[in-house]
This record gives structure tokens, C-alpha cells and sequence, in this order.
């Protein structure tokens, strides 16, 4: 039989080991409650970066639809401004419809320049689309219009109740000639006008857009 001694040191020891392991149990309950802490907080981390994350990207697709339509307009270029009288307004009309390969889309006021029909003439019969529409108030007859319709150039007249007081015109999605210059002798060779030369596809586009408008509109 163990003595007393033996049987207490043994109840020692076992109280010993018991302290021990609910010791390190509760150690380790608390390093892992410790460690849960810290994951929840890493999450939580996580989660808000995905949301600055997000919202930078969504930011960054609305500054790449800025930068593309920047893009577009700095690729704009002035090729020349022209005023009248004698300034050469006539000559660069003329010039870039006689430089056109796809299209030529006219809105004018007052057309009454043989000059520029005979050049839109010449280009329709070398296979440019050529669209114009004439103000119907100022459709007399000594306006291009009906030279144009014989010549069988799709012409129309504005059916707005007011003016259509543009004198535009859209050459291949292109090249935009524009300002104050009517299509008249009077235009060219008195009165003080402007003509502004723009090459750039987004603007030709602006144009296009209204022109279209108008041109589906319009009477003919």
C-alpha cells in the first residue's frame, strides 16, 4: 500500500496537471477569441477597401468617358478663317467640295452662287452624296435650289415656321465649314461675313446630328 506521502503527492500532482491544462485551455481560449477579434477586424478591413476600391473604379470610368471626350475635342484643328468682302470665302467652299470623296451635307440661308452649285453639281456626278436644304423663305428664283433639284441633287426646304438661319456645310464626317458667309455675291463681294474652316470628327458629328434633324424635317 502507498503511504500517505506517496498518495499526496500524487493528489498534488494531479491537481497540478489539472491547473495546467485548464490553464492553457483557457490560454488558448483566449488567444483564439484574440485571434477571432482580429480576423473580424481584417474583414471589416476588406470590406471597406472592395468599397473604395469600387467606388475608384467607378470613378475612373467616368473620368475615362471625360478623357475620351477630351480626346475627341483635342483632336480638333482650325484650318482656316476667312472673312469677306474678297477674302476667299467663295474659293474655299469650292475648294473643299471639290475635295470631297463620301458626303456633302449643306444647310444654307441664302444659295445663289452658280459657282458653288456647279461645284456640287460636278461632285454628285462623280458619286458624292450631296444633301442640302435651303431656307424656304429665301428660295427665289434665282436660288441654286433649282438647279440642284434638276441636276438630281436630293434638295429640301426648311419647313420651320421661323428661319433656318444656318450656313453649314459637312464634308466625309469630317470637315465643317461654318459662320456668318451666305452662298451670295452680295456675301462674297460686299457685305463683312466670316467662314470658319474645322477639321474634326466630333464636331462634324454635332453637325451631322442637326443637319439630319433638319433634313427629316424638311419638305421637299
Amino acid at each position: 500500500m502507498l503511504d500517505k506521502k506517496v498518495i499526496s503527492i500524487l493528489f498534488l500532482s494531479t491537481i497540478a496537471a489539472s491547473s495546467f491544462t485548464l490553464g492553457y485551455s483557457v490560454a488558448m481560449l483566449v488567444s483564439l477569441q484574440a485571434h477571432t477579434s482580429e480576423m473580424e477586424r481584417l474583414v471589416s478591413q476588406v470590406q471597406r477597401l472592395n468599397s473604395t476600391i469600387q467606388t475608384l473604379m467607378d470613378e475612373l470610368s467616368s473620368l475615362s468617358s471625360y478623357v475620351d471626350e477630351l480626346e475627341s475635342q483635342l483632336g480638333t484643328r482650325i484650318l482656316g478663317v476667312y472673312f469677306s468682302p474678297n477674302g476667299g470665302c467663295e474659293e474655299q467652299v469650292i475648294n473643299w467640295i471639290d475635295r470631297a470623296n463620301h458626303t456633302i451635307y449643306v444647310m444654307i440661308y441664302i444659295f445663289t452662287l452658280d459657282s458653288i452649285g456647279d461645284a456640287l453639281i460636278e461632285a454628285h456626278n462623280r458619286g458624292v452624296e450631296v444633301l442640302v436644304v435651303f431656307e424656304e423663305e429665301k428660295i427665289s428664283k434665282y436660288s441654286e435650289y433649282w438647279r440642284l433639284k434638276e441636276a438630281g441633287i436630293p434638295v429640301r426646304n426648311d419647313t420651320n415656321p421661323r428661319l433656318m438661319h444656318n450656313k453649314v456645310m459637312i464634308v466625309d464626317g469630317l470637315i465643317v465649314l461654318t459662320g456668318s458667309f451666305n452662298w451670295s455675291r452680295s456675301a462674297e463681294e460686299e457685305n463683312d461675313e466670316n467662314l470658319v474652316v474645322i477639321r474634326s470628327e466630333y464636331i462634324a458629328s454635332l453637325y451631322t446630328e442637326v443637319f439630319m434633324r433638319i433634313w427629316e424635317r424638311s419638305g421637299g
